[in-house]
């Protein structure tokens, strides 16, 4: 298929996705930069922002967005850097500065939407970066197979320890349909079925963002792919109810971290979902709906 057909074939089925979990596309600008994000229209409801994970983006929650069966007012952001906001290539891409970023596209968002508080859910490194935006009212916590804990090394991690160069390992370089479907392997237990045009779109989408979106890895994470920020005091301070989940299959952040966060949070709650890996939203999407709606009621 030609590239204008694979996008066209993209965008049709991202948009069937949206319209069944019932958001729109929406922008804000904030310090000159474009933010993407997706908003549900029962702005009267209580309000749930999504956070996606390292090189990912906000399409990622829209399996579970459509379980929750219209039941709350959510936006889900593309961070700065990542899906359908701007690149910001001068910008250094640390936790603390997209923590902080964020804190201000959330807090431009209540001004203008006149939101009062709100639970925040993030997946991977953007629940490290949740767990860092802690100056904004959040009234609950959603961490999912969040980095921020480091208790033992994983498949991932030992096979990066490995070679002399990380920068040479498949997933830090997907650029054929193989190395895609390699990836969808290692992250999610029972993969999506994606058809050739998905994939060879957001592989043209992506190739040309390599180094970039490489640049980025580098500021979360060492050479042996460990987590550059330990939040185990920032986590051990945490007052508000939070729900933990995790897939104990993961194999990029062990479930030990899990327990270990589960430990340190006063008032928590642990979900560790078999047949699970790195993606609960999509590889449990039903089940994790269900224990968040009978989280935040």
């Amino acid at each position: 298929m030609s590239k204008a057909l694979n996008k066209w074939l993209y965008e049709k089925t991202r948009n069937l996705l949206r319209w069944n979990a019932k958001v729109v596309r929406k922008n804000i600008e904030v310090e000159g930069h474009n933010i993407a994000y997706l908003e549900s229209k029962n702005s009267s409801k209580k309000t749930l922002i999504l956070i996606h994970g390292l090189n990912d983006e906000k399409e990622t929650w829209l399996m579970m967005a459509s379980a929750l069966k219209n039941r709350y007012h959510l936006i889900i952001i593309d961070l700065l850097g990542s899906g359908e906001s701007d690149i910001a290539m001068d910008f250094e891409y640390t936790m603390h500065n997209q923590a902080d970023f964020l804190e201000k596209v959330i807090a431009k968002m209540m001004k203008e939407k006149g939101i009062d508080s709100f639970s925040l859910a993030g997946h991977s490194m953007g629940g490290l970066i949740v767990l860092l935006a802690d100056r904004l009212p959040i009234k609950k916590f959603i961490l999912i197979d969040t980095m921020g804990i480091h208790v033992k090394l994983t498949k991932m991690q030992k096979e990066a320890q490995k070679v002399d160069d990380i920068n040479q390992l498949f997933f830090l370089n997907i650029s054929t349909k193989e190395h895609f479907r390699e990836a969808m392997k290692m992250t999610m237990y029972k993969p999506l079925y994606m058809p050739n045009f998905m994939i060879e779109h957001i592989l043209a989408t992506k190739t040309p963002r390599l180094q970039f979106e490489r640049k980025k890895f580098f500021y979360v994470v060492d050479e042996n792919m460990i987590p550059r920020d330990n939040l185990e005091k920032e986590i051990s301070q945490i007052k508000q109810d939070t729900l933990i989940v995790w897939g104990k299959e993961e194999l990029g952040i062990d479930v030990a971290s899990a327990y270990k966060m589960h430990e340190l949070i006063e008032n928590s709650t642990l979900k560790v979902y078999e047949q699970c890996r790195h993606y609960p939203q999509i590889d449990k999407p039903k089940k994790l709906a269900s224990d968040i709606m009978a989280f935040l009621g």
